[in-house]
């Protein structure tokens, strides 16, 4: 990897180039044994720039982001380097593009240990370090939670049997109350403390009183809530001893914004239109910087925070030498506006997804260019809504902008892979040869792609389409979901996410042998998408194809070995046959993310299934404890007490799982046996009668009781 040439000065060389800004020169030349500055870094998800009151939007109330963006700099064109909630995190506490680091999407790898992590240089420089993140999204098992000491991934157990994993998160106020129970335990030492908040994220809900002061505009209510959290944050920050706030940096940033009906798209990733990768950037510096707050107008990069981070700190850390983009510093400093300055943008989604055209963006002091089949040039000064393409007038502006895109890509391509590291299958390898997009040197300089993908402008339509038929599949209405879905299939019929997603409407049917039909398609489609391989496995093992879904789960594996979902469902194959072999796969499950719930309760199964009843109960008080509260646990939790003895915990164990489920025969029948050995019969009788009223199958096992 290469240093960044036009990195920000560092501040030492500030202070001997000029003598205006004394500031600086007190902050970096003058040597201090002050305590070293705090940092607080804040990413909301989904957030646009244009919905915050410091913005200039009168629709919503954001008095404490408002007041923060008074307190320090904000920055007017900061610039997400792709609109996706993983990636964009994963290049922002690295520094690095997407197309270096390898994380484009949600299709690929886990960050690659070759990238050091911001966390990972405070952590070794003292700091405590600590998380807590809001969205299973950016769970740990995707390589960000190096560095912190710390990092709260932790979701209700039951969220992962009932909704989509993408889905699974954490409303702001818990998130909160984590991150100030942190914070009090830490907050004597230097710390650097991420807190990500998904509120603004589709679906919008927010809770009262903002569901109902903007039922008109949820996504509103959903921004009104998280700065209402984010002001009890910097409530308990303020009134902390010792100027605790006045000695911490606090950035406040979006990974990407979202898109509202604008070019015809909801939601996010599929353009890289303003709506999506225009975001807030508001950087409070510590009373030490002696920085006067205001606004700027440059075009900025979300992977210029690390840097400009460590720079305000005063920290020197190896992790300077993979940095992409300057540090900010200087134009927090100077206040000069840098009309040299650009931002790069790109989405993979269209392509990894459905197979049409990737795009690529650079932002400058005025202009966005898109590199597409079609492309795209917007005055946005003139043009804020990006409705006016000036590219086919402008020839000149395009031609140049483009050759900065190009030089911007080939001089931070990234290394050639391993010779053994898993990679794209050989038909997407030839068409982003066609691109120029393997490691960007398959391009001649000045030629433009050929235009041989289908462009999203023109494919919005369908993908709409798909993400109604999604919804569709989540409401419950699978008739409309399909009739959506095969619209699509007849005029893209090579789009794999369209059988997947039929394969995974019929698995939640239990219509197993089309589900299988259908995840077939998938992988001819796409042969290396491991999630059609772990859907195929899924329903094959239900049709008792045991040793066929476990070979696919072994190849989802040999794509992605940090996959614990497959972990997962490889133990469910090996649970009868191989209680041994599960339990192993189990553990590995755990060793990635340790929290997750539905793991943890299927160790207590073996345990149980094995007679280890005291491990059983072990586990499965931890699978509670994780949130997976339900009737069938509980259950399971009372019978490991019965055996071990725990008559009254089991006793206790059993009305739980009937006040969740008051129709739950075995809960019945096993309290009735429970309250027959604590020589309480006629509290059995009862339980043993609605047992038997339940389920008749249970009357002959009570019949001479």
């Amino acid at each position: 990897m290469r240093i960044v040439r036009l990195k920000a000065r560092t501040i030492r060389l500030i202070c001997v180039a000029t003598t205006l800004v004394f500031a600086v020169w007190h902050m970096g030349c003058a040597p201090s044994k002050a305590k070293p500055q705090n940092v607080l870094f804040i990413t909301v998800d989904t957030l646009r720039a244009d919905h915050l009151g410091c913005y200039g939007y009168k629709g919503v109330a954001t008095p404490n982001v408002d007041v923060l963006a008074r307190e320090g700099v904000l920055f007017e064109r900061a610039i997400a380097q792709v609109p996706l909630t993983w990636p964009s995190h994963a290049a922002i506490f690295t520094g690095t593009y997407p197309f270096h680091n390898g994380v484009q999407d949600f299709t690929g790898q886990p960050l690659s240990a070759n990238f050091r992590t911001l966390a990972e240089s405070f952590q070794a420089h003292g700091y405590a370090t600590g998380a807590v993140v809001s969205a299973f999204v950016l769970d740990r098992s995707w390589g960000l939670a190096r560095g912190f000491d710390y990092y709260y991934d932790t979701f209700p157990g039951r969220d992962f049997l009932q909704k989509d994993l993408g889905l699974v998160d954490r409303k702001a106020g818990e998130s909160v109350d984590k991150a100030i129970a942190w914070l009090e335990g830490n907050s004597h030492r230097p710390f650097f403390f991420w807190l990500h908040l998904f509120d603004p994220h589709s679906p919008y809900d927010p809770p009262e009183p903002y569901r109902s002061q903007y039922r008109e505009h949820p996504y509103d209510g959903e921004v009104a809530y998280v700065d209402s959290q984010l002001g009890r944050l910097f409530d308990w920050l303020k009134h902390r001893p010792q100027g605790l706030y006045e000695n911490t940096v606090v950035v406040f940033l979006s990974d990407h914004g979202e898109s509202l009906g604008e070019h015809g798209e909801q939601e996010h990733g599929f353009f890289i239109y303003d709506s999506t990768v225009r975001v807030p950037l508001i950087i409070k510096p510590s009373a030490r910087n002696k920085l006067a707050p205001g606004r700027l107008p440059t075009a900025v990069e979300s992977i210029s925070v690390a840097p400009t981070v460590l720079e305000l700190v005063g920290i020197q850390d190896p992790i300077q030498k993979q940095f992409q983009s300057q540090s900010l510093l200087l134009l927090m400093t100077t206040r000069k506006g840098d009309t040299a300055r650009t931002a790069y943008s790109e989405t993979f989604y269209p392509f990894s997804s459905f197979g049409w055209s990737p795009l690529r963006g650079l932002h400058d002091s005025r202009y966005q260019f898109i590199e597409a089949p079609v492309p795209e040039l917007y005055d946005f000064v003139q043009d804020p809504k990006e409705k006016d393409n000036l590219a086919p007038q402008n020839r000149d502006l395009t031609a140049r902008l483009r050759a900065q895109l190009k030089q911007i890509e080939s001089r931070y391509a990234p290394p050639l892979p391993a010779s053994n590291a898993p990679g794209p299958n050989t038909e997407a390898l030839e068409k982003l040869r066609a691109l120029g997009y393997l490691a960007y040197r398959a391009q001649t300089p000045g030629s433009a792609p050929p235009s041989k993908l289908g462009d999203p402008k023109e494919k919005v339509a369908q993908y709409q389409a798909i993400l109604r038929a999604t919804d569709a599949f989540r409401s419950g209405n699978f008739s409309a979901g399909r009739a959506l879905l095969l619209k699509v299939r007849a005029a893209e019929p090579r789009l794999y996410l369209v059988p997947f997603l039929l394969g995974e409407a019929a698995s939640r049917e239990a219509n197993w042998q089309t589900a299988e039909q259908e995840f077939r398609r998938a992988l001819e489609l796409n042969p290396n998408f491991d999630q059609a391989m772990m859907g195929l496995a899924r329903a094959l093992s239900f049709q008792g194809k045991t040793d066929a879904a476990q070979e696919l789960l072994k190849r989802a594996l040999d794509v992605n070995p940090r996959n614990f979902r497959a972990w997962f469902e490889l133990a469910r194959t090996q649970a009868k046959s191989n209680p041994s072999a599960s339990a192993t796969s189990l553990e590995k499950v755990l060793s990635i993310q340790p929290n997750f719930a539905p793991a943890v309760r299927d160790l207590g199964l073996l345990a149980m299934g094995q007679g280890r009843y005291a491990d059983a109960a072990t586990h499965l008080e931890k699978a509670i404890e994780l949130g997976l509260a339900e009737p069938a646990t509980y259950n399971f939790l009372g019978i490991s007490y019965s055996r071990t003895n725990r008559l009254e915990q089991a006793v206790e164990s059993y009305r739980r799982a009937l006040a969740a489920d008051p129709n739950l025969a075995q809960a019945h029948l096993n309290l009735g046996f429970a309250y027959e050995r604590l020589n309480q019969p006629v509290l059995a009788k009862q339980e043993y009668q609605t047992a038997c009223r339940l389920d008749r199958a249970v009357c002959k096992l009570i019949a001479n009781r």
